[in-house]
C-alpha cells in the first residue's frame, strides 16, 4: 500500500489498531522535522495541543474500528514557523478486517507550507487547453499573479490576460480563486 501511494508523490503513514506506526513512505519521511516525527513507534508532535489532538485521533480510529463501514477523520499539527500539516485518517471497517487485518488506519498528510503543482499535460488532457493556457494555469496555482506569469512566459500582459480567459472557458470557472480552486484537485 505504502509503495503505490508513494507513486502519487502523497506523504503516507500506516498504523496498526494502537496507534502504532507500521509503514512510512518516502514522502512522509521528507516532512519530518523538529515539530513533526516518529518517537517511539508513534507519530509525534512537539506542540502539546498537537500531541493531545494526535492521541484523540488514535482514539477515535479504535473506536471506528470497532464499528461498520468505513470512517475518515482529521486533525490539525501546529508548527512552529509557518503553517500546519492536516491528518486526515482513513479507517477501514469491521467489513475489510479480513483483508487489513493489522491496519488500523491509513494517514495522509498534507504540508500546507508545500507549493503544489499541477500536471501541465493533465491540465491538457482533461480541459483540452494549449500548452501554454496549460503552463500560465499550473503557474496560477502556483500562487504566482499574472503579471509574473506574463514575465515568466515572456508573454505580453494582453496575451496572458487572453490565455486566462480561454481557460475560464475551458474550465467552466469565472474567476483566479475558483479555477485555482478546481486546479488544485488534481495530483
Amino acid at each position: 500500500m505504502i509503495g503505490a501511494l508513494g507513486l502519487l508523490n502523497r506523504p503516507a503513514i500506516v498504523i496498526d489498531h494502537h496507534g502504532m506506526v507500521l509503514d512510512v513512505n518516502e514522502d512522509a519521511l521528507k516532512l519530518f522535522d523538529d515539530d513533526l516525527w516518529i518517537k517511539g513507534k508513534r507519530l509525534f508532535a512537539a506542540d502539546p495541543q498537537s500531541r493531545m489532538k494526535l492521541e484523540r485521533l488514535v482514539n477515535h480510529i479504535r473506536l471506528a474500528l470497532s464499528k461498520p463501514g468505513r470512517t475518515s477523520l482529521q486533525t490539525v499539527i501546529t508548527k512552529r514557523q509557518g503553517l500546519p500539516v492536516v491528518v486526515d485518517a482513513f479507517v477501514p471497517g469491521l467489513e475489510d478486517e479480513n483483508l487489513l487485518p493489522d491496519v488500523g488506519a491509513l494517514l495522509l498528510l498534507t504540508d500546507l507550507n508545500e507549493n503544489h503543482q499541477v500536471s501541465q499535460s493533465s491540465v491538457m488532457e482533461i480541459f483540452g487547453t494549449t500548452p501554454a493556457q496549460a503552463r500560465l494555469a499550473s503557474l496560477l496555482v502556483e500562487g504566482k499573479t499574472l503579471e509574473e506569469i506574463a514575465c515568466d512566459m515572456r508573454i505580453s500582459p494582453g496575451t496572458a490576460r487572453n490565455h486566462l480567459k480561454a481557460v475560464f472557458l475551458r474550465t467552466g470557472t469565472r474567476r483566479q480563486a475558483e479555477l485555482v480552486s478546481l486546479l488544485s484537485r488534481l495530483r
